[in-house]
């Protein structure tokens, strides 16, 4: 039926000349695409290649004289099909192999990828996450001109085991980001509850003054802190003179389980880490040493430098966060060689005070904005997810412990992409990022029209869902 349908000109000419086997190929077109195959008809008017291994008689006689089939037709995707499920919807080269032991399939390496690409279990079991383009930076992280630590990520590190009288006990380090000037502040905590976390928070507010907002991941105890921290601000504010003291501070959230939206803390959370190392040393930790150990990582991080400096440069040094936080590099001298300053400035310190500031404020817009402005992935626009869409919740990297779910309401964000969404698991109402959420493009017309999306929310790979079978 396949051969008819797609070489009905060349299967009457085989027929026609079926009496000399010899050349009954020659009086093909040139044209044709069987032309150059040596085709012909065996007992049952089947069209085989007459190959160069016809007199191997230990061979098969379906590999010695293959059927020679067009990959555009039905019949020979049903083909595929069946040798692609057979052999566990594996390999394409598996499924190729199989096929060339009793078919010639013209162009079948793409016969086999659109096979692939068209099967619905391939679809369910390896789907992954599709990643919007990558967002613009937050307004938070392009504000200049303010005081360290106007914006904060809060983030924790540890565990760390140091040595209490003859007992061992644990710290963790709670880790304070600006998000401007990429500062760091350090403090260490002594559990992981909120009064702790509270108390680390307020020791950093003591220091570096109260922020505008803070950012953070979705964890249980700084959740419990932020509710605290609002609530104690608000009293301040409210006890205190309006027109002396605004005591404010925001609390934002990232969706759980989508650590890159924390990417500005997460980083240094790794250089924390790497500065840290000393302590690995083999000796017992006190909390003594592991105090002195990461005021000392501190300064190392804010030591560090935002920007590239070039030898031709006019500047003689890389601009740091220490420069903001003290107003000059640990590695410099405690002076620097003036440059000439208008004359307001010469005479009124306080007014060439600002004027240093704003120039380090100009060099941070100059040197260190290009630096972030280009995207280094996620250049590519993705299907948007919609309300009603069949997702995996992809936590964890063990695809049986991933749980189905259905959108029930995408976000929009600020520049018009969905980035995160509102799922409905048969645990609950949930709210992940789209990096987590891997789309089950499943029409009606594929899964049946009786299917039941309310039973497509159970958990694991293999259970009792319609899904589970194309």
């Amino acid at each position: 039926m396949a051969q008819a349908d797609s070489y009905g000109p060349e299967l009457k000419v085989l027929m026609h000349n079926k009496d000399h086997p010899v050349t009954e190929w020659l009086s093909l077109e040139k044209s044709s695409c069987l032309y150059k195959l040596s085709p012909l008809l065996d007992e049952t008017n089947v069209v085989r290649m007459e190959g160069r291994t016809e007199r191997a008689e230990y061979l098969p006689f379906d590999l010695r004289f293959p059927i020679i089939l067009p990959a555009e037709n039905a019949v020979t995707k049903l083909l595929a099909h069946h040798y692609h499920s057979k052999f566990g919807h594996g390999y394409r080269e598996t499924v190729k192999n199989e096929l060339k032991q009793k078919y010639l399939i013209l162009k079948v390496d793409a016969l086999v990828r659109r096979v692939s690409s068209s099967c619905m279990w391939c679809k369910v079991q390896r789907n992954k996450p599709q990643c919007p383009r990558m967002a613009p930076l937050p307004v938070q992280r392009l504000a200049p001109y303010l005081r360290p630590f106007s914006h904060v990520g809060v983030d924790y590190l540890g565990s760390f085991e140091v040595t209490v009288n003859r007992h061992v006990e644990k710290r963790w380090i709670a880790l304070f980001t600006c998000l401007v000037m990429r500062a760091v502040h350090v403090e260490v905590t002594y559990g992981l509850t909120t009064q702790s976390c509270l108390m680390a928070i307020r020791r950093f507010m003591g220091r570096r003054g109260p922020p505008t907002e803070f950012f953070s991941d979705n964890g249980t105890n700084l959740r419990g802190a932020s509710k605290e921290v609002v609530k104690t601000i608000h009293d301040v504010a409210k006890d205190c003179a309006g027109e002396l003291t605004n005591a404010q501070t925001r609390w934002s959230f990232n969706p759980p389980a989508t650590p890159h939206m924390g990417g500005v803390w997460e980083r240094l959370v790794r250089s924390v880490k790497e500065a840290l190392t000393v302590l690995n040393e083999g000796k017992r930790l006190t909390d003594e040493i592991l105090q002195t150990s990461i005021v000392e990582a501190e300064d190392i991080i804010n030591s560090r430098p935002l920007t590239y400096v070039s030898q031709q440069s006019g500047e003689t040094y890389a601009l740091t966060p220490n420069h903001f936080l003290r107003g000059v590099s640990p590695n410099e001298p405690c002076s620097v060689p003036p440059s000439p300053r208008p004359a307001e400035a010469l005479r009124d310190s306080y007014k060439r005070t600002q004027q240093i500031a704003d120039e380090m404020w100009t060099r941070w817009i100059k040197e260190y904005i290009p630096s972030v402005n280009q995207r280094t992935k996620w250049f590519e626009e993705s299907r948007p997810l919609k309300a009603g869409d069949l997702v995996y919740v992809t936590d964890g990297n063990a695809r049986k412990s991933w749980v189905r779910g259905i959108v029930e309401e995408p976000i929009v964000s600020s520049d018009g992409r969905i980035r995160q969404a509102w799922v409905r698991t048969k645990t609950g109402l949930i709210k992940r990022g789209t990096t987590t959420l891997a789309v089950l493009e499943i029409s009606d017309s594929n899964t049946g029209p009786d299917i039941d999306r309310t039973r497509v929310t159970g958990r694991g790979m293999f259970g009792t869902t319609p899904l589970d079978h194309p």
